[in-house]
């Protein structure tokens, strides 16, 4: 094609459709008017199905009958999936990663791979069962939905649903069109949406945060809105590529008029521009509808670049700039449209094209009678072609200009599709640097520029199957997320293609595995034999670093394929990768898997690492072998019975339990089983852990001590529980029943029923000192100083058997730091008592115990350790007087 061809200008500026490839499939039956038709991005392939929003007739023989169907760039089928639904479907598109998405009303939806045909289903529950969703857009690999009562959705990752609910945006009615601006693209770093609100404004709700509304000058609400254009009566909300500039089309006064605002609502740079819609050559279907706002609404409104909008009407594209407009006739009737960073893709049933705005070094090199150095230098190169060569020593010989020419030869290489003319401007610029150097041009442009179109025009590879028809432009978006560039390419298997656009474009290590991996997990569906396979993989792999074997072990898992599976982890040189998949195996494979955890044991301790080796316990045991089984494969291994019997110590103690059991060890069993009893809150629990305790002692014949300890204990608290039962003791029962001997016998002193726990304590033998010092602590916790005193004093009248420093702690414990002291200083030996208080440095009582009980020596003795001014003027005087 000329490339001076199907230009279109719009105020001075050139607009150009340019043809990727004829279609040439099936895709040249397709109705693009009735059907539902998703266009992937990055000139990836199209999908339909049939449109049941739309009653329409379809022939038995219809190509989108209970189908979802994929076409490559040429038109030809990429595969079909089954779908016979009848739900309405809110959202028909693609996800950022390729997989198709269909989103019924109801919240179930389906995501299908185009090039295998198979899907996958997920719902959202009930919560849209009731208030059903009316439409979707997709957010990279998630999507935003809105319910039939106007309340907004955001699921950030499809494959794993989870539903954020955005703030309510308090509509009453439906918005004519609403808008996403992905994470990634916005200041706050969460998702926005723009909702064009009915009664005139902008909604702009941010997730997780407030909303707030941009209104039009009729109804100012802050500085912003002066600024703003007439926003009422907005039909339709565009966002450039690179989310940076919005355009609105209104029905104003009974026109249309296109509105754009530079950065958002940041920027004073605003501009209307009204455009006529009418189709007047166009046969309009017949309907009852009268609004012309209806009529004539276009179906679609797209960027071309950032500073021109396309309009999508029945049989023309509006081109709309801030300036001015024209409408181009489309040669189809019906068409869809995808926008792409640097244009708009145009799928009819006849051919695949882009609209994209020629950049001015195009212009001059290609604009016919140019005169601009660019194409004089062009122009000069293809005479030189044809040894026909002109005089062009004068553009030779003005460096500035021949420097001008080879980077407009340059760019213009850039731009074009077709490889032909990418050649003659690329050979072009080179003649031209012949004769410049390298000072006024950059030296790596044209090899990068060669570079990245060698990767565009491989991708292309004529629109078949896995190809895609992408742009210069398009390439270097895409390697800035090479792991993107990657897996579209995986995902149609293109795996050579993949491996040396990687080592082209010099990705990192990380790339090339994933290719790699994907390869072999291709590989192992093959039908060749399990060793021939294994060696194949291990020898085209060996040398490439980052490969899992783990990955491809479990595909073949997933395929029925077990021992090649165990072939393959064999080469698996890291264990913490290949012992967690064994696991996996076992668990994944249905019948026999014994073999898988052995692996993993001894994996596991040939690794040394003991997070492994308990793993593979911990999995192991959850496992329904029989448990003789289990015990004995753990027990061949000392390192594993180590480590086995430390697992369950801390973790398990049922099981540990039988294992000791297992090993015949009744007295670890019995002790096990005290231990047990006596974490058991219920006395009935408890008996029983201590029976079984006494049942395990007794098959441990060489020592009776434990046994005979048992039966007593045991006895203990039957007679306990007995006492518990009685009717007499009935008032008691609460207070009695699941508490240790100690407790209840302290419940009943601090509710002062003092005889009742003498009788208590007599009954189950209770010292006397143990009940004395239990009395202390109640009657502290009651308060009762002055029965503490008496019953003090009571007490340690004859000799001490309530020791007073233990009281003193027990009353600075609850706060009662003077009494406590008090305390000590009562206690019989004046230098136990002064030398306790100097301890928790009370140096002034500690001078009036030493005084009061006229200790000279011990006086001496503290002297020396007194440093508080107010005891040691006490202590002064008191020697002075004495002196006297």
């Amino acid at each position: 094609m000329d490339p001076s061809a199907h230009w279109k200008e719009l105020n001075k500026k050139y607009y150009k459709f340019h043809q990727f490839n004829p279609i040439t499939g099936e895709q040249k039956s397709l109705d693009f008017f009735y059907q539902r038709i998703a266009v992937s991005k990055w000139g990836g392939p199209l999908a339909a199905t049939k449109n049941y929003n739309q009653v329409i007739l379809m022939r038995t023989d219809d190509l989108l009958k209970d189908s979802i169907v994929f076409f490559s760039n040429n038109g030809k089928i990429i595969s079909k999936t089954q779908y016979k639904e009848i739900d309405r479907i809110a959202l028909f598109d693609f996800l950022e990663d390729e997989q198709l998405l269909l989103l019924k009303a109801n919240g179930s939806y389906y995501i299908v791979d185009p090039f295998k045909g198979t899907k996958k289903t997920y719902d959202l529950m009930d919560q849209f069962k009731q208030q059903q969703i009316h439409k979707g857009l997709i957010v990279n690999n998630g999507f935003v939905l809105m319910t039939t009562n106007f309340e907004f959705f955001y699921i950030p990752n499809a494959y794993e649903p989870q539903v954020h609910k955005m703030k309510p945006s308090n509509l009453t009615q439906e918005p004519e069109h609403w808008q996403v601006i992905p994470p990634q693209k916005t200041q706050s770093g969460k998702m926005e949406l723009l909702i064009a609100n009915p009664d005139g404004g902008i909604i702009h709700i941010i997730e997780d945060e407030k909303w707030k509304i941009y209104y039009n000058k009729d109804k100012i609400v802050n500085e912003i809105d002066k600024k703003l254009p007439d926003l009422r009566n907005i039909k339709m909300i565009s966002l450039s590529s690179n989310y940076k500039n919005l355009a609105l089309l209104q029905y104003l006064n009974q026109r249309w008029v296109v509105t754009f605002i530079s950065d958002f609502f940041d920027s004073t740079d605003c501009k209307q521009i009204p455009i006529d819609l009418k189709e007047e050559d166009v046969k309009k279907e017949e309907s009852a509808e009268k609004d012309i706002s209806k009529i004539e609404r276009p179906r679609r409104m797209l960027w071309c670049g950032d500073d021109c909008v396309v309009l999508q009407l029945q049989q023309y594209l509006v081109l709309v700039s801030k300036d001015s407009y024209i409408k181009v006739k489309m040669s189809n009737s019906h068409f869809a449209l995808k926008q792409e960073v640097d244009g708009v893709r145009i799928l009819t049933q006849k051919k695949n094209e882009i609209l994209r705005k020629l950049p001015e070094a195009y212009v001059n090199v290609f604009l016919p009678l140019s005169v601009k150095p660019g194409a004089q230098l062009h122009s000069a190169y293809e005479s030189f072609e044809q040894k026909n060569p002109i005089e062009d020593d004068e553009l030779r010989s003005k460096k500035t200009e021949l420097g001008e020419a080879v980077n407009d030869c340059i760019k213009s290489g850039q731009f074009e599709i077709n490889p032909e003319y990418q050649m003659k401007l690329l050979k072009a610029a080179s003649y031209g640097k012949t004769f410049l150097g390298n000072q006024l041009i950059d030296p790596n442009l044209l090899n990068e520029t060669c570079k990245y179109l060698r990767v565009s025009n491989a991708l292309r590879r004529n629109g078949s199957v896995g190809g895609r028809v992408v742009t210069y432009e398009q390439v270097l978006q895409l390697i800035k997320n090479p792991d993107l560039f990657i897996t579209l390419m995986l995902r149609y298997s293109l795996h050579y293609l993949a491996i040396e656009i990687s080592r082209f474009l010099k990705f990192q290590i990380k790339q090339k595995s994933t290719i790699y991996t994907h390869w072999a997990c291709c590989k192992v569906e093959s039908q060749m034999d399990d060793d021939q396979l294994c060696q194949l993989i291990k020898e085209k792999i060996k040398e490439e670093k980052g490969v899992s074997f783990t990955q491809i072990a479990q595909k073949s898992i997933e395929i029925g394929k077990s021992q090649l599976a165990l072939k393959l982890l064999d080469n698996e040189q890291s264990l913490s990768k290949r012992i967690p998949v064994l696991i996996w195996m076992a668990n994944y494979q249905q019948g026999n898997n014994n073999s898988y955890y052995e692996k993993a044991l001894i994996d596991a301790i040939a690794s040394k690492d003991s997070n492994l080796i308990y793993l593979v316990i911990m999995k192991f045991l959850k496992t329904d072998m029989d448990e003789t089984y289990k015990f004995g494969i753990l027990s061949q291994n000392p390192v594993a019975q180590s480590h086995l019997i430390y697992y369950l110590r801390n973790f398990d103690d049922k099981y540990l339990q039988k294992y000791l059991q297992y090993l015949k060890k009744y007295d670890e069993c019995g002790l096990l089983a005290i231990n047990q009893a006596y974490q058991q809150n219920n006395l009935t629990e408890k008996i029983r852990f201590l029976e079984f305790a006494q049942k395990y002692f007794e098959e441990e014949s060489k020592d009776s001590f434990y046994s005979k300890i048992l039966q007593e204990q045991i006895r203990t608290l039957n007679d306990l529980k007995q006492e518990v039962e009685r009717e007499k003791k009935e008032k008691i029962k609460a207070v009695m029943e699941e508490k240790p001997l100690n407790s209840i016998m302290e419940t009943f002193l601090s509710k002062d029923n003092i005889q009742l726990a003498q009788e208590f304590a007599k009954t189950y033998k209770i010292p006397e000192r143990r009940f004395n010092i239990t009395r202390v602590k109640a009657l502290i916790n009651n308060k009762n100083w002055e029965e503490l005193e008496r019953f003090m004093n009571e007490k340690n009248k004859k000799n001490v058997s309530i020791p007073y420093e233990l009281v003193a702690d027990m009353l600075i414990k609850a706060d009662q730091e003077e009494r406590g002291l008090q305390m000590i200083m009562k206690m019989p030996d004046p230098e136990e008592s002064c030398y306790m208080l100097l301890k928790i440095g009370q140096q002034r009582h500690a001078v009036q115990v030493a005084i009061n009980n006229k200790k000279s020596q011990l006086i001496q003795d503290i002297r020396g350790s007194i440093n508080d001014n107010s005891a040691k003027a006490q202590l002064e005087m008191y020697l002075s007087s004495n002196q006297k």
